[in-house]
């Protein structure tokens, strides 16, 4: 398992995390994500070879939040 650090823009408030942690838990290979709105980053547990361009686009395609991959 590796642990990955992504940096998400946007995010005000649990709910924010909330809709963050469901989009890169839905990637595959991701085990789990903790986005923090106020660090403004996201700590993800990858099992297998997941990008950082792969959850960034994952963020993204909310269309509501934006990660540097």
């Amino acid at each position: 398992m590796t642990q990955v650090e992504l940096k998400v823009k946007g995010m005000t408030c649990a709910h924010c995390e909330m809709r963050v942690k469901k989009a890169l838990e839905a990637v595959s290979g991701v085990e789990s994500a903790k986005p923090d709105h106020e660090k403004g980053v996201a700590i993800i547990e990858v099992s297998g070879d997941v990008s950082k361009e792969t959850l960034a686009k994952a963020v993204n395609d909310t269309g509501l939040y934006e990660a540097e991959a």
